[in-house]
């Protein structure tokens, strides 16, 4: 028997289509995604196993005596400590803006990359308080609270109230949208099931949804990483996907996200990164776009 309502597929899936202009004619939209994230690193090994934790092998055996994980700890510190600089480099070097999903837990850990985020232009999204707390795992009332009070840290600290949201680990609930719209978000970026933006309406007021990419595929560099497949290889992912939406975008505009997650940024990632951007410059009609200037652009343009 059908479910009564199934809340994906009854607000995403039978969302309208719309149809998609860029600006000065452009082709293709390429939307640059770092990611600047940090764990909480809970001495439990329960919460490894349940929990989406990072690291490349994190402790989740009940019986050690030392609880901590030292090693996870230092790998997803990468990130906030050296990742992130590499990619801020790497962005000036091509004179282009990107949107930082940032979990509010960095100002506390890494003060000086979000301030440096900020400051450089670039787009600060909501990405919950930390990477392995997930909405999925909180009440209402909760997940409420903690969308609120991340708004608030970042308003706080770097003077600038997010207008998007990407939950920790893409985790969203049926909750989060309708919650967003209250709490004044005009966008959230958990989907993938489209290639192009388009309008849900909750709650009385209107979202952009602006899809993202997942471990699936081949330009999220930790869903990469985690199937056992090597920096080299995403350069030839972004190029396939590049060419085949830019063949595309000559019937009907396209967007593409490159997602940079700064515990990735290792010196090779960091080359393909570098690369990735270089190649898409390299044509015509492109437009480099923060996902709030995307989200600008269709209400204004395309609704």
């Amino acid at each position: 028997m059908m479910p009564q309502h199934d809340d994906f597929y009854d607000v995403y899936s039978k969302a309208k289509k719309i149809k998609i202009k860029w600006p000065h004619g452009a082709r293709l939209a390429v939307a640059l995604a770092g990611n600047l994230e940090a764990w909480t690193e809970i001495p439990n090994p329960k919460h490894r196993r349940t929990h989406h934790v990072g690291g490349s092998n994190p402790i989740k055996e009940d019986d050690v005596v030392s609880l901590y994980d030292c090693r996870t700890a230092s790998e997803n510190d990468y990130g906030g400590r050296t990742g992130v600089w590499r990619i801020l480099r790497i962005l000036d070097k091509y004179g282009v803006k990107a949107s930082f999903n940032t979990n509010a837990l960095c100002i506390h850990r890494y003060p000086e990359a979000v301030k440096a985020v900020h400051q450089r232009g670039h787009e600060i999204v909501g990405h919950s308080y930390a990477e392995d707390l997930q909405l999925i795992h909180l009440t209402e009332e909760q997940e409420r609270e903690e969308i609120r009070t991340c708004a608030k840290m970042f308003q706080d600290f770097v003077g600038v109230r997010p207008t998007g949201w990407l939950t920790s680990g893409m985790r969203h609930t049926e909750r989060t949208l309708g919650i967003l719209a209250d709490e004044g978000f005009s966008w959230h970026g958990d989907a993938v099931n489209d290639d192009n933006p388009y309008p849900v309406k909750i709650n009385g007021k209107t979202m952009i949804i602006v899809p993202y990419k997942n471990a699936i595929s081949g330009l999220n560099d930790t869903g990469m990483y985690r199937r056992g497949i090597i920096a080299r290889d995403i350069f030839q992912s972004f190029k396939d996907e590049f060419d085949i939406l830019y063949e595309e975008s000559a019937q009907e505009p396209k967007m593409l996200t490159l997602a940079m997650h700064c515990q990735m940024a290792f010196p090779a990632t960091g080359k393909v990164y570098d690369e990735c951007i270089k190649y898409a410059k390299s044509f015509p009609d492109i437009w480099f776009a923060k996902r709030c200037e995307i989200v600008e652009w269709v209400k204004k343009n395309c609704l």
